[in-house]
């Protein structure tokens, strides 16, 4: 990819089809981009629930993941909802690749 070729460091991979959809990652294009190059690929847009922001996703081989909507939840008449997973849960969810 010409990016990686101009001396990008990482990739932040967002599915605009999938974003704020929570739906999951589009793991078929972050597959395609990841072996498409030699550089960190970070999959972004449609995380679903907590458990989509390890495994399956890694498992596609994006080096990270990113969420937006998961953590913070606005909708019209309401506040917004900080959703923090606990430290626990944090080490639960990525202790097969810790």
């Amino acid at each position: 990819m010409r990016a990686a070729d101009l001396g990008v460091g990482e990739i932040l991979l967002t599915s605009v089809d999938r974003e704020g959809t929570a739906r999951g990652y589009d793991l078929e294009l972050t597959k395609r981009v990841q072996d498409a190059v030699d550089i960190p690929v970070i999959a972004h847009g449609g995380a679903a629930s907590r458990l989509d922001l390890a495994k399956p996703v890694l498992d596609a081989g994006a080096a990270a993941s990113a969420a937006g909507s998961l953590f913070v939840f606005q909708a019209a008449g309401q506040g917004v909802l900080i959703n923090y997973p606990s430290r626990q849960q944090v080490t639960r969810l990525f202790s097969e690749y810790v």
